[in-house]
This record gives C-alpha cells, structure tokens and sequence, in this order.
C-alpha cells in the first residue's frame, strides 16, 4: 500500500474532522508537524518512531531472540502462502508480545511498539505441507504449540526490510525477508494442544473446542489451526493466519450458540459500556431469544473513514441462529458475537443483543480483530445498568453515544419495536 493513502481527513473540531482537499504534496508540506491530515498523531511518525527504536537489531540477516511464540500464514498467492515465524531481537520471557489477553492496560502506540520488533522470517510453501511436513514446518508447529517462550536463531536470505500491511483482522508486525535457516533451542511444550496435534481422527473443529475447554487462549488457538495442526490427516492445510482468526471465533461461537440457546432469558434490560483504544462500545441485551446484531459508526479522521465527510455507520445481523453467509462488517462481527456468547454461557441465561461500536478520530491505525474481542470481554465485565423498558434502556444508550439515534438503523431493533411477543397479550 502506499504510504500517501493513509491520510485524508481535517483538523478535529468539536469530536468531527473539517475534511481537507487530500493532494500527494500534503505529507511533504506537513512533515508530522502541522496534522494537515487530521490525525491527533501521524502514523508515519508513529511507525517511524516505534522502528528506529530497534534499528541496529531489527536489520540483520541473523536474528537471536526468544519467540513468544509467533507464527504467521500469509494469504497472497494462496494456495501458495507464505509460512513463517516471528520472533523479537531479545531473550527471556517475551510472551507479551503476541498475548491480546494480557493487553488491556496497553495503549495503541504500546502495542505498535511491541508488535513492530517482531521480525518475520518466512518460506513461500503450498497449503498441503502439513499432510507431508519437513523440517521447517515441523520446527515451526513445534513452536506454534510451546507453552514459553522458545529460543529461535534464523538465518534469513537478506536483510529484512519492512512493508506495510494494512488489515482490520492482523495485529502489525515488523520487518520481514525470506528464511534461510531455522534453529530451536529447548522446547516446553503444551501438552493439552500436543494432544490434539497429535490426534489425527479428530476433526479440527472438535479439536478447536476441546482445547477451548481445556482452558486454552483463544489467540494460541488460532496459531495451531492456522498451521494445520488440527484435523483429521488427510485434511490438513495451511490456513492464512486472516481466515484462521474468524473461523475460530466462529467454530467457537457456533458451539457456544448450542449451549445459550438452552437457558432461560434475562427478565430486564441490561446497557454495558466501555472504552478502549479510541474506541466506544456499547451493549444493549434484551429479553428475548437468542438474536445478536453488532454496528460500528467510523468517524472521519479513523484510519478506515479518513477520506469521508460524515459519520459512516454499518452493522450485521442474526436471527435464532448463528449466520451461515459471512457478515458483511468482517471478523469483528464474529469476535465480538464469540464475547457476547461467553458472557451469556457464564450467567447462564440467553438475549437479545445489540453492541454499538464508535471509533473515533484517535484510532490511527487497526490492530487487529482482537481488540474487538478483549473489548467486549471487558465490556461484559462492567457492572450493567438496569432498565424496565426498552424505550428507557435506548434514551440512556443515545445519550452516551455520540452518533445521532436515526444513523443507527438496527434490524434487531427495528424488530422489536414493530413485533408484539405473545406473552404480551397474556
């Protein structure tokens, strides 16, 4: 992507951005200092600085340090992908580096810096290797399913050299450059993922929901599947790490979705709240079947609005079962459903859901579907507001969220106040 086409956008006045004419010229004339493009910072600088900071580390053709572990399955050319291993150039515990569960006291610039000192050191392969493997993607797969950090050397072809990959699923990361060689030191291995490697009759989803079980982090889930480490033998494949975020937050969704499905509804209106990452959401159960809707307003100025003028808002919807068509909105719409599902298995009761999602001008750049996730997991955690009407539960909602109520256009919504429920006339 060029550089240029992350900019757009106005000053900030009053939360909305007064958009500017964008010409190629405008980056030259800023140069960070003036925000010509709107941003309360410039993501040029942002990255620039964040890089720097490890230059004579980072650009080397031997990497030393201890992967968190990391692994990443690229999706260009598929079903020839690339297949590598990231790891930082330093020792010891460096687990914080690919752990979303442990991020929650990050800020946005906290989690670019720790993402771009990871190094990428990959091979062009074809998605079947894991049905025969060879050394690389069997040392690779041993590290997907280590439980600390391991000690890796590589060995890459050239000096790694950094390109910007732009995506609303992946967390960032740093350079990259073909792998030459790959050395392990000692391993400790998870044995309840070892497990199910191992297992070759057992389906990959079975196998995504047993360690789901076990007590596994969703994040180290996705890196096994997404190196064919699940499944039965013969259907084993590389899956580019992208596809791997969605289909586990939907397997695991799906399976919660049999459980929930089975409890009694809430009997009041519950409103959650939280903020995280220039980012707002907002939860709104209501007694009912299981039906769940997540929207998202982009104000201009956000990384994925920063052409726009206005507020634009989209959303995805389900009704009595999980969707079988991919929701328009993307992986965030799965993992925020995989959230919602938890909290409502954890109180064992079933709603009506609809979560508002603000992204505000402060949200430079994405970094990945799994601040979806851990947002509405802490969302779910704040002490909720009661209400006895849906009608008092959407005044209090509006009154916290910026984007006016009639942007809002919630097919579950738009369900409710039009539909009577039986019991209403008993």
């Amino acid at each position: 992507m060029n550089i240029d086409s992350l900019f757009g956008g106005g000053p900030v006045l009053d939360g909305f951005v007064k958009p500017r004419l964008y010409s190629e010229s405008i980056c030259v004339r800023c140069r960070g200092r003036d925000l010509l493009c709107g941003k309360p910072v410039c993501p040029v600088i942002l990255e620039y600085r964040a890089l720097m900071e490890s230059y004579r580390e980072l650009y080397r053709e031997d990497i030393y340090g201890a992967s968190p572990p990391s692994v990443f399955i690229g999706r260009m050319g598929y079903p020839k992908v690339s297949m590598g291993v990231l790891t930082p150039p330093e020792t010891g515990d460096t687990s914080i580096y690919d752990y979303p569960e442990r991020w929650h006291d990050l800020g946005l610039e906290d989690i670019l810096r720790l993402r771009s000192r990871l190094v990428l050191g990959w091979r062009r392969v074809d998605k079947h290797l894991p049905r025969r493997g060879d050394r690389l993607y069997h040392d690779i797969l041993d590290l997907a399913i280590a439980r600390r950090s391991p000690e890796v050397e590589i060995q890459l072809e050239r000096r790694p050299v950094r390109v910007m990959v732009i995506d609303e699923d992946i967390t960032p990361f740093g350079p990259r450059a073909p792998v030459k060689s790959l050395s392990l030191g000692s391993l400790k291995i998870d044995y309840r993922i070892e497990k199910r490697v191992g297992d070759t009759d057992l389906p990959a989803e079975e196998g995504v929901v047993e360690l789901y079980r076990s007590g596994v982090e969703v994040s180290r889930i996705i890196r096994v599947f997404s190196m064919g480490g699940l499944g039965r033998r013969r259907g084993r494949v590389l899956v580019p790490t992208r596809w791997s975020i969605t289909a586990v937050d939907d397997i695991l969704g799906r399976w919660l979705y049999r459980r929930v499905r089975r409890y009694p509804e809430i009997d009041t209106y519950l409103v959650y709240e939280k903020d995280f990452l220039e980012n707002r959401y907002v939860a709104l159960l209501m007694p009912g079947p299981w039906m769940y809707e997540f929207m998202e307003a982009w104000y201009p100025g956000t990384f994925w609005n920063r052409l726009g003028t206005r507020v634009v808002v989209e959303g995805s919807a389900e009704f009595g079962r999980p969707r079988r068509e991919y929701a328009d909105i993307g992986g965030c719409y799965y993992a925020s459903r995989l959230a919602t599902l938890e909290y409502l298995d954890r109180i064992g009761r079933q709603a009506s859901v609809v979560i508002f999602r603000e992204a505000y001008p402060g949200y430079v750049f994405p970094v990945g579907v799994w601040s979806v996730r851990e947002s509405v997991r802490m969302l779910f955690r704040e002490r909720p507001l009661r209400f006895g009407s849906l009608k008092e539960a959407l005044n209090h909602i509006f009154s916290r969220l910026r984007t006016p109520r009639h942007m809002w256009r919630s097919e579950v919504l738009d369900f409710w106040t039009k539909q009577r429920r039986l019991g209403e006339y008993l």
